[in-house]
Parts: C-alpha cells; sequence; structure tokens
C-alpha cells in the first residue's frame, strides 16, 4: 500500500494534509510490564504484549482484523469513544478508491455537527 497506493499523487496529498497518520502494529510481541494487563472484555483473554492489546484495539472498536486496516477517525472525540468518520477500508489496490475512502472521511469531519435535541 505504501509504496503504491499512497505514492498516488492525489492519496499522498491527502495523507500530507488532511490526516494525521497513525500507525497500530498487532504484531508486536513486546510484553508489557503485568501492570498494564488486563482481561479483554471482548473475548475474556488476558493482553500481555503490546500486539495483542492493539489487535483488541482494532477489534474492538472496528469490528475487523484484517491487515493493513485504515480507519479515520474524528480527532474532536475523546480517545476512548473514536469515532470512525468512514466505515473502515481492508487492503486496497485502487488508488482512486482510497482517495475516495480519504474524502469521503474529510467531507464527513467538515459537515457541521448535528444540533442535540
Amino acid at each position: 500500500m505504501e509504496a503504491t497506493v499512497w505514492a498516488d499523487p492525489r492519496v499522498l496529498a491527502h495523507l500530507r494534509d488532511d490526516y494525521v497518520v497513525v500507525a497500530l502494529y498487532v504484531d508486536d510481541k513486546t510484553e508489557l510490564p503485568p501492570a498494564q494487563w488486563y482481561t479483554s472484555p471482548r473475548d475474556g483473554q488476558q493482553k500481555t504484549t503490546l500486539g495483542k492489546q492493539n489487535a483488541d484495539l482494532q477489534l474492538t472498536n472496528f469490528q475487523g482484523n484484517a491487515q493493513p486496516l485504515y480507519a479515520l477517525l474524528d480527532p474532536r472525540q475523546p480517545a476512548d469513544r473514536a469515532h470512525a468518520l468512514a466505515p473502515p477500508m481492508a487492503y486496497e489496490a485502487d488508488a482512486d478508491q482510497f482517495a475516495a475512502f480519504l474524502e469521503a472521511g474529510l467531507a464527513a469531519y467538515r459537515r457541521p455537527p448535528v444540533a442535540a435535541r
């Protein structure tokens, strides 16, 4: 993705100018200190490594474990209530489709908030 789709000028411009790119590594085997371990309410399993905790976060928040999985989050929301601006997207080899995904997230971000009733 990074070498082909992200290199497309339209995609690269969006990533450079409109987004903050953050990577979540679910294959990181780094063992965390026991004070940071937790048991996931999603599957009841203890999460002791950075990768397992990241995978749990991904599955819990985005209901998928595809690699890669791209999620466009609204930075105005608290981190513990992450709000996706568009449905997450797994691997997409078509730069036009990926650019459309980024543009949909940007349009959702720019939309005025709905007033509370």
